[in-house]
């Protein structure tokens, strides 16, 4: 069964890119454009892993992310990675003590080495030891 991630992007030339690149590297992509449609389909099902632009149209990624983490539901405990363009550290910080997982700079990062960041993230948790409560 392919991982499924969730993608919150509102540039439909980057979200469209992103789809295409990580479906055909196996993934299955859902989308939101906006922080609200987030929310909505953050409850349509158990993701893998999250993918955020900080800046959104409606709520901020930075405002996602909080209600991410405050739910209730399964994404609570999804790992998000914040896609963004700003270079800046505070909002990097900002994001980390709010329980996000990762920062990748979009304009750093060509599609094909977003995947491999993806594949490698993986990768990682899949060799985790599990932690027995």
């Amino acid at each position: 069964m392919s991982k499924r991630i969730l993608l919150i992007e509102d540039d439909a030339f980057v979200r469209d890119l992103y789809t295409t690149v990580l479906e055909k590297a196996g993934y299955f992509i859902v989308t939101a454009s906006d922080g609200e449609e987030a929310i909505k389909v953050s409850n349509d099902g158990k993701y893998d892993l999250v993918l955020l632009d900080i800046m959104l149209p409606k709520l901020t990624g930075i405002e996602v992310l909080k209600e991410f983490k405050q739910s209730t539901t399964d994404i609570k405990n999804t790992p998000v990675y914040l896609l963004t363009n700003l270079g800046e550290e505070n909002i990097a910080n900002e994001a980390k003590r709010l329980g996000a997982d990762g920062y990748l700079l979009k304009a750093k990062y060509l599609p094909k080495q977003l995947v491999a960041e993806i594949d490698k993230f993986f990768v990682k948790v899949s060799s985790a030891p599990e932690i027995n409560n």
